[in-house]
């Protein structure tokens, strides 16, 4: 297992292999953590020994930068259709929130204008992608994954649903700060044995795992490439678990502060802002 991480210090911004509490820094090997520096195979052999410690204080940012596309899917924890009361999906949901939409694992949330939003939480598992990738089976999966983030996708579930019932989850998803990732891009582990978590403002939401995914990593990666090209640097988010605030009709409010987490892939902390 290897952890990658972007930080700034001062105006420059560090791209850093995590070792023990601290990061070693990349900057000798690359310039920043970016899609053409996952396509090049460069972060596949990075030998730590020949790499400097980063000393000071840094600010966390996501942990790549330039990202093109974020493809999801939704309905895709067994406890979470459940505590939604939907029907069991035959088949994985595909849509894509906006790649202006990411943000770093300590940045404000901004709640947004809207005085009637109803923002919501959602800890995700971001497959991102290492290889261009379509039409594959899910056996070849693997070959086309570099690693994996921790992803929150936030949504405004005012928006999400219209008066005719029907869902836009484009909308609902999409704006500035509506997609926090890192701190941590994790190489090198198993991700159907993973456990998810959320707090909000100290209290646990959510508390899942993985291994309860209706459709397993390998097979939403595959089940996407049939339907759009993803390139590397891609982030799949791969839904959620239960305890969603849509479910208990409870929702963040400016000031509340938002916290998340994956095993190996580090946790967020967030204040929400107006």
């Amino acid at each position: 297992m290897r952890q990658f991480a972007r930080v700034q210090q001062g105006n420059a911004v560090i791209p850093g292999l995590v070792s023990g509490a601290g990061l070693l820094d990349l900057r000798s090997l690359v310039s920043d953590i970016t899609p053409e520096t996952i396509a090049s195979g460069v972060l596949g052999k990075v030998n730590p020994t020949s790499l400097k410690p980063l000393a000071g204080e840094a600010r966390y940012l996501a942990p790549i930068a330039g990202v093109r596309q974020i493809p999801a899917t939704g309905f895709n924890y067994k406890k979470h259709i459940e505590e939604m009361k939907v029907p069991t999906p035959t088949e994985p949901e595909v849509f894509l929130k906006s790649m202006f939409s990411l943000t770093g694992p300590f940045d404000p949330v901004s709640r947004g204008p809207n005085p009637g939003v109803k923002l919501d939480w959602e800890t995700e598992l971001g497959i991102v992608v290492g290889r261009e990738v379509q039409d594959i089976r899910a056996e070849e999966a693997a070959g086309y994954i570099f690693g994996y983030v921790c992803l929150n996708d936030v949504s405004d579930r005012s928006t999400q649903v219209d008066a005719q019932k029907q869902q836009h989850l484009v909308r609902a998803k999409s704006r500035p700060t509506y997609c926090p990732i890192g701190p941590y891009l994790t190489t090198g582990i198993n991700p159907m044995d993973l456990d998810l978590w959320t707090k909000l403002n100290g209290h646990y939401e959510q508390q899942g795992n993985t291994s309860d995914m209706l459709f397993p990593v390998y097979e939403i990666l595959a089940y996407f490439s049939r339907h759009m090209r993803m390139v590397p640097g891609d982030i799949l988010a791969t839904g959620t678990p239960p305890g969603v605030g849509m479910g208990k009709n409870r929702y963040m409010a400016v000031g509340d502060i938002l916290e998340c987490g994956i095993t190996n892939l580090g946790s967020q902390r967030h204040e929400i802002a107006a």
